[in-house]
């Protein structure tokens, strides 16, 4: 089972920026799970929350306010003073960082409203860095994963859901009939039957948010094929006993 940092090592750094991503690089993470936005400008950023409250020194929606205006925040001192100007990163910044090869799975983040051309964006950037191989583009919006197959059908795609869907791999598979790479339901909400079912359909199973180590050789034991955390080093520590 393949160990990916929740928005990088986020239990020790902030989410979602540089440094979460270079500790987790350093803890050996398997791989990295993270989010991106489009800004007012059409730049792709990487962040979770609609708006910037949370984990920067700004306010305003995403999608209202431009590159510059977001590259202006401080997106580490909420977590702790160390981190002070860390910045929220551009898609390009974090392909650049991660290492060649190291799988990941980017989330899409879109809601009706949002600026258009997050999915163009994204397929034309995992192309330019030559991630197609290695990067499952997932999502709450499946519109977005319908619409990303339309662009290039030729990335992965992670249906990525909440609670319990009756027969979560028949829907993937009307959603993206041609390449459902992976399930992405939340762990409190897998068993052995659910990793069976789509390993017979040689479609992967991706567990969030997976933070205590007990929990993580449960999914280990039941087939899940990689855990998403916060504490990448925990997991990691675990998993090698």
């Amino acid at each position: 089972m393949l160990v990916f940092g929740h928005r990088g090592a986020s239990g020790y750094a902030p989410e979602n920026t540089l440094p979460a991503f270079e500790l987790g690089i350093k803890q050996g993470c398997n791989g990295f799970e993270f989010d991106v936005q489009l800004t007012l400008d059409g730049v792709a950023v990487v962040i979770h929350d609609w708006d910037v409250d949370r984990t920067t020194d700004g306010s305003g929606e995403v999608r209202a306010l431009d590159y510059e205006e977001i590259l202006s925040l401080d997106a580490g001192s909420w977590f702790g003073p160390q981190f002070a100007g860390a910045r929220v990163p551009r898609l390009e910044e974090l392909f650049e960082l991660i290492p060649e090869g190291m799988p990941l799975n980017l989330e899409m983040k879109t809601r009706p409203g949002d600026r258009p051309g997050l999915e163009e964006h994204v397929a034309s950037l995992i192309q330019e860095y030559d991630k197609t191989g290695s990067v499952i583009v997932s999502s709450f919006n499946h519109g977005s994963l319908v619409e990303l197959h339309r662009i290039a059908p030729e990335i992965k795609k992670g249906l990525l859901y909440e609670g319990v869907l009756v027969s979560p791999l028949a829907y993937g598979r009307r959603v993206v009939p041609d390449l459902l790479y992976s399930l992405h339901p939340c762990h409190d909400y897998v068993d052995s039957s659910t990793t069976e079912s789509a390993h017979r359909e040689g479609v992967k199973v991706a567990c969030w948010t997976v933070n205590e180590p007990d929990r993580a050789l449960e999914l280990k034991r039941m087939g899940v094929d990689i855990a998403i955390t916060n504490y990448p080093d925990r997991l990691l520590a675990a998993l090698e006993d």
